[in-house]
């Protein structure tokens, strides 16, 4: 059986696993600790980034693009990747801006959100953690250190992510799917990426619904929302096992 090794909450994760369930292929998830975890990954892998996936022939597969090229051909149900030249250059060239400029963008805005709001930066902390730690996190007064840090972490970048995802809500009103009609990794990767703006129900219960209040509390997304939810609903409701 097919091990993913992963962080639970990280947005590249998310993706394999959408990918994961679309080709309906059997896995196990092994968790992995930040820092001391990552030794690990480090001795089988040659480097420390996740998700990582160990398949059947011992065959050691990093980097998310690569893997969901990897599990797309695994079978061919639910081609994630297009055949037709003109669609895979439009998915792949979405892939790229949302596993770049829209990740990096997100991930600047969770950083924000989490020294703002104690209680998504506890959800956000490891299972391992002992509570003991998770208290003295939750009362570290970093509400100075958010402010100084919106200064360093690109707030233009913040409302221009804003602005591309507006557009995109408004043109998915009438469609399910960005490229086609058929889902492929530009769905799943951008799908993956608002995991960090407002977190889905596959974050769990501590943190669905958590996340940027300026992405949350923005109306002209919640289409967007909509939409990702739905992709989500699909690909991990029990009917798609």
């Amino acid at each position: 059986m097919l091990t993913l090794y992963q962080f639970r909450h990280s947005a590249f994760c998310l993706k394999v696993r959408m990918a994961l369930h679309s080709k309906k292929i059997i896995y196990k998830i092994q968790e992995v600790t930040p820092g001391i975890g990552q030794i690990e990954i480090f001795k089988i892998s040659g480097q420390k980034q996740l998700p990582v996936i160990l398949d059947e022939n011992n065959q050691i597969i990093s980097d998310s693009s690569t893997i969901c090229e990897y599990i797309d051909s695994k079978n061919n149900h639910h081609k994630l990747f297009p055949e037709e030249p003109y669609l895979l250059a439009q998915a792949k060239l979405i892939e790229d801006w949302a596993d770049t400029t829209m990740a990096s963008a997100c991930k600047n805005s969770l950083i924000n959100a989490s020294l703002e709001n104690n209680d998504l930066r506890s959800a956000l902390l490891p299972d391992e953690i002992p509570n003991s730690i998770k208290e003295i996190v939750d009362n570290l007064p970093l509400q100075n250190i958010s402010k100084i840090s919106k200064a360093f972490l690109k707030p233009k970048s913040n409302l221009e992510l804003q602005k591309i995802l507006e557009s995109l809500s408004k043109a998915l009103i009438n469609k399910k799917f960005l490229v086609n009609d058929n889902l492929s990794i530009a769905d799943i990767s951008i799908a993956a990426q608002l995991s960090l703006l407002k977190f889905p129900r596959s974050s769990g219960p501590f943190l669905e619904g958590k996340g940027c209040p300026e992405f949350i509390n923005n109306p002209y997304l919640d289409n967007l929302f909509i939409w990702r939810d739905n992709i989500e609903e699909y690909l991990f409701s029990a009917n798609n096992q």
